[in-house]
């Protein structure tokens, strides 16, 4: 895959967080865009591309103003442009509820889906104890969806009760946010014993009906709670019994058998339709030795 096929996108604060985060386990093969009103978002990720939407340095945040955020992104677009044009696969991580997530994150996949390029977007919903952000999402959040080939709804509250449960900070992602990116990415940008590549991918994800995106991972000896940690994966709460797609990539190290590689596959597509399209990747690296992880996408729930 070509140098600048894989961005990593966030968009608002938070988002921009949980970019870094993630970009930072698979910089060697993925770009990294930024986009805020906040120049101070911008400042520990020097390798990274930076819109900021406030360049006149007036100081001029778009508050819960998405139009604004959008109108200012559509101004900015000429310096990112060779971006899009550049990738294939769009990963976008953002929060709803305030100016710049709420308006620039859908507008940006709009642009980005037609530049052609396959979006994934994870999106974060505030804390039901902050009524008008929250309304703010839902009016917004249909906008994201449709302009996102896969569209993950993450609500805060579960990931802080997640990341509780971790001893983790919720913010940071807790973890898994950064786990999910990296295993997607990772699965295009390296040769695998059995290879997935973006057009699998595309097969799956378009479609009809919900998708969504999990991960587990776990000891090669423990088979089944990986295939368990995958399903109650904290960042969708969708049911994917009854899938009538999934492209599911699996990765261990130098010590994974054919036995492990079936075992996990058979257990975790055995409640999804029975005809179910399973198309599947696998690929060792020396850091996965005695462990196991499962990324999955599911399409048709």
């Amino acid at each position: 895959m070509h140098q600048g096929a894989l961005l990593v996108v966030g968009v608002g604060g938070l988002g921009c967080l949980w970019a870094e985060r993630s970009h930072s386990r698979c910089s060697q093969f993925s770009d990294l865009l930024l986009i805020d009103a906040d120049e101070k978002t911008f400042t520990g990720s020097p390798e990274a591309h930076c819109l900021h939407l406030d360049a006149s340095g007036e100081a001029r945040g778009t508050a819960a103003l998405p139009m604004l955020a959008k109108h200012r992104l559509k101004e900015g677009m000429d310096d990112i442009q060779p971006l899009l044009d550049n990738a294939e696969l769009v990963v976008i991580l953002t929060c709803l509820g305030g100016g710049v997530g709420s308006g620039a994150s859908s507008e940006f996949a709009n642009l980005a889906r037609k530049s052609d390029c396959l979006v994934v977007s994870i999106v974060g919903f505030p804390f039901a104890e902050q009524p008008m952000r929250y309304q703010l999402a839902e009016e917004n959040f249909s906008s994201l969806y449709d302009n996102s080939n896969v569209c993950i709804r993450l609500s805060l509250e579960r990931l802080s009760w997640q990341a509780k449960q971790r001893d983790l900070d919720w913010k940071e992602g807790a973890g898994w946010i950064e786990e999910l990116v990296e295993g997607l990415l990772m699965t295009f940008a390296n040769v695998g014993k059995i290879n997935l590549d973006l057009m699998d991918f595309r097969t799956i994800v378009e479609r009809p009906g919900n998708a969504t995106i999990l991960v587990g991972s776990g000891s090669n000896n423990s088979l089944s709670d990986v295939v368990k940690k995958a399903r109650e994966s904290p960042l969708s709460n969708l049911s994917v019994d009854g899938a009538k797609g999934c492209w599911i990539q699996v990765e261990g190290g130098p010590d994974m058998t054919i036995y492990h590689l079936n075992q996990v596959t058979d257990e975790f597509v055995s409640r999804l339709d029975p005809d179910c399209q399973v198309l599947l990747g696998a690929r060792a690296s020396d850091e996965m030795i005695g462990r196991i992880r499962i990324v999955a996408v599911v399409s048709g729930i």
